[in-house]
């Protein structure tokens, strides 16, 4: 039998019985029956008032006390000198967790933390929807560009994110795996594919399901433009460095980096905007492959995702890696690649080969194995692909 606070109160004690029995002060505690609320303990008994753990709103509250905007995550400024590792995370927006619980009439409202812990999705009020739960994973939309999602969720969520559908249903993925392993495939989806212009995700849970509503950088005409000049500008960059008639993978990879090298110029319009906290269309252009295939101009992050949508273009395996470098006397965020050669997986940084952050064009950082000297200053971190693959990618 479960526990239930209310149905066993002790007496409650005078003032200076309270003192002497060292019972807590007055405030939210663990609720003893549910460990995804707190309940208000009010210095002597428990009392009718639960709130959710993680997003600290209170049942029963007023839905118009939580109406709270999205918002914009800022990046830390990085310091002057190191205009080659500005990277702005395509998920900048803090992730704003609406949970409605049509059955009780109540509104739940908040943020989930940026290491991707989401609340446990509600059990409240969920007794009908349970006849409605999915067996199975919904069909993904059909699109014209490419996914490369390490498990069936995340090319799922990259195909949804294409098609811009406002509302992307994964009622199943909760059932099945859960908020947190959600937002996992999320980051890689958003991290992975040159063709969804993604800047955050709302999430909505009501008693018939949970749905996803990204946040889209462009609308959809602005954002299919980009899509097809991208996917354009990645055939004639595979035509003019004549990566196609390359005789091996490591003559592919070759010729992809030069090209991007010779293609690009690094944005430092961009970096000094990054570094000033701002969010507008330069900044924006700098994250993605169309910035540097179109426009001829990035920061890290542009020069990633050019070099892994040629790659996989090109008929390689290609990710984007991100983390950061701590080279010389100050670091940042960083982002680079790793592509599969003769059955090994090796690092490509375009961005730190490209005169226009380096002295010289050199092939210093093109297909090093994980051990090498010259990474010994870079961390990887975990978002670019979900934790259970995390280990597939080492040389």
């Amino acid at each position: 039998m479960s526990f239930n606070p209310t149905e066993w109160q002790p007496e409650p004690l005078r003032p200076e019985e309270r003192r002497a029995s060292g019972l807590p002060a007055s405030g939210w505690l663990p609720d003893p029956g549910d460990p995804d609320l707190e309940r208000y303990w009010d210095g002597t008994r428990w009392t009718g008032r639960v709130r959710n753990l993680y997003t600290r709103i209170e049942h029963g509250v007023s839905p118009s006390a939580y109406t709270t905007p999205a918002r914009t995550w800022t990046p830390a400024a990085e310091p002057a000198g190191v205009h080659r590792r500005a990277r702005r995370r395509r998920w900048r927006t803090s992730v704003l967790l609406l949970v409605v619980v049509a059955l009780l009439g109540v509104l739940w409202a908040g943020r989930a933390a940026d290491a991707g812990l989401l609340p446990s999705w509600a059990n409240l009020g969920r007794t009908a929807a349970e006849a409605l739960t999915p067996t199975t994973a919904p069909v993904a939309p059909t699109v014209d560009y490419p996914v490369y999602g390490s498990t069936e969720l995340v090319r799922y969520l990259e195909t949804a994110m294409i098609a811009q559908q406002e509302a992307i249903d994964v009622t199943f993925w909760a059932e099945e795996l859960g908020g947190p392993a959600i937002e996992d495939a999320l980051r890689e989806a958003v991290t992975q594919n040159p063709y969804a212009f993604v800047k955050g995700w709302v999430f909505w849970e009501t008693t018939v399901g949970v749905e996803l509503h990204p946040v889209y950088t462009y609308a959809v005409d602005e954002a299919d433009r980009r899509r097809s000049l991208t996917a354009t500008a990645v055939q004639l960059g595979l035509s003019a460095s004549r990566a196609t008639a390359a005789s091996s993978d490591k003559e592919k990879v070759t010729r992809i980096h030069d090209y991007l090298v010779s293609r690009g110029e690094y944005d430092y319009e961009a970096y000094d905007a990054i570094n000033r906290g701002e969010d507008n269309a330069v900044v924006d252009r700098s994250q993605e492959a169309y910035g540097l295939l179109v426009e001829g101009t990035a920061v890290c992050n542009g020069y990633a995702q050019a070099f892994l949508a040629m790659a996989e273009a090109a008929g390689l395996e290609a990710v984007q890696v991100t983390g950061s470098d701590l080279a010389g006397a100050t670091g940042g965020d960083h982002a680079w690649n790793k592509v599969l050669v003769d059955g090994e997986w090796l690092l490509v940084d375009v961005t730190w080969d490209d005169p226009s952050t380096n002295p010289r064009t050199s092939h210093d950082y093109l297909m090093l194995a994980d051990g090498d000297p010259r990474l010994i200053t870079r961390i990887t971190d975990s978002d670019w692909v979900v934790d259970a693959h995390l280990g597939d990618y080492s040389s």
